[in-house]
């Protein structure tokens, strides 16, 4: 152990990168991950009997306007053109999501233009507004029925959200709505904004084992953090990318979080696109996906007969399970917050990060811009 600098615990896409950067000027790393694969929620894998590359934990869509992080990934991976689609499924019919212009023309049986539209929309939202008293909107509810109105909200965002989070949308935070826009064009592209967009050709496991390929770098799978925490030197900094409740035996409490779980079958009746979201609160599940969809590069891929659909469950997360979103609201604010003290204090070179290290719900390309500016910061540290 004496040789390493750094011990990164998790090897995702930001411990991978922060573990690059580091070894690429240098230093020895120790990369940990207590699952049988890297690559953390973003592994994938080839299905050998169709060729479709399987996203193990849901479908990733690489977006990005930095252009660092852009120009960063594409040195371990060259991406196809795929531009993400979504529609959202509602009493057996498809509408486009984000809410757009063709959205509320389905909805209401209407033709109108985006002018129009957006007048009716603003004018359907004044009036709810007015109806149940909302000045300043202090929920994920009050925030839908502001932006939209009750009857786009309720059909598009409400049960869908309330499914997700497993609880009422009055007790979800209005932030969430900041990630889902409403266009009055015929745009139909969900991450509108990207100034980059693809998948990886050859997978994602893929960059992450091509980042971890280094000399400077050792991985271990199968390995927790408890299992090796009492040979550590006592100068090794620690990049710490899991749970910080779980890293403190859950001594203040569990911090809120929830699991997904996924039922993946091979199929002949796939659906003709890479997702649908379910809008309604009688199916159980909140996304299908076909992921031969993805593989745009590989024509041969999407035109054969078979798909490979995973439907996405939300689940309650437990001790021990997967945790994949942090619940965010003021009281897990603060306990997190208490439990980034009480990780300090045992581990004073513990430095936490990740999705679930800084207990935030980011997207690939923030991970690796924070993985990236944390490296800077070691490097330079290391230089004075």
């Amino acid at each position: 152990m004496d040789k390493y600098t750094y011990l990164i615990v998790g090897a995702g896409i930001f411990g991978s990168t922060v573990a690059e950067r580091l070894a690429s000027a240098g230093n020895k790393v120790l990369v940990i991950e207590r699952r049988a694969h890297l690559a953390g929620n973003i592994y994938s894998y080839t299905d050998k009997e169709t060729g479709i590359e399987i996203h193990k934990y849901g479908s990733h869509i690489f977006h990005t306007e930095i252009d660092e992080v852009w120009d960063y990934i594409r040195k371990f991976m060259k991406f196809n053109d795929y531009v993400h689609i979504v529609d959202t499924r509602h009493n057996g019919r498809l509408y486009p999501m984000p809410i757009n212009l063709d959205t509320v023309n389905l909805l209401y049986g209407t033709d109108m233009n985006s002018e129009e539209a957006k007048k009716f929309v603003s004018e359907e939202a004044e009036r709810d507004r007015k109806k149940y008293g909302i000045v300043e909107p202090k929920n994920f509810e009050e925030k839908g029925i502001s932006l939209v109105g009750e009857k786009l909200y309720t059909v598009f965002l409400k049960n869908y959200t309330e499914k997700q989070w497993n609880m009422p949308a009055t007790k979800i935070s209005a932030k969430i709505l900041s990630r889902i826009p409403v266009r009055f064009s015929h745009d139909n592209r969900y991450f509108m904004t990207a100034k980059h967009q693809g998948i990886p050709m050859d997978g994602y496991t893929k960059i992450v084992e091509r980042m971890l390929d280094s000399e400077n770098i050792q991985v271990k799978i199968n390995t927790d953090f408890k299992d090796i925490q009492n040979d550590l030197p006592e100068n090794i900094k620690i990049i710490y990318c899991g749970q910080v409740d779980e890293l403190c035996n859950y001594e203040l409490g569990v911090l809120p979080w929830r699991s997904l779980r996924f039922e993946e079958e091979r199929t002949e009746n796939g659906l003709g696109e890479s997702v649908i979201n379910e809008a309604d609160k009688n199916v159980p599940y909140t996304r299908t996906h076909d992921y031969k969809y993805y593989q745009v590069h590989q024509p041969e891929v999407i035109q054969q007969k078979i798909s490979y659909i995973a439907r996405e469950y939300p689940a309650d997360f437990e001790k021990g399970g997967e945790a994949y979103y942090p619940v965010d609201n003021e009281k897990s604010a603060e306990l997190y917050k208490e439990y980034v003290k009480l990780a300090k204090n045992k581990y004073p070179n513990l430095i936490l990060g990740g999705r679930l290290g800084a207990y935030q719900y980011w997207d690939m390309d923030v991970a690796i811009k924070n993985a990236l500016d944390l490296a800077k910061e070691l490097l330079h540290e290391h230089d004075e």
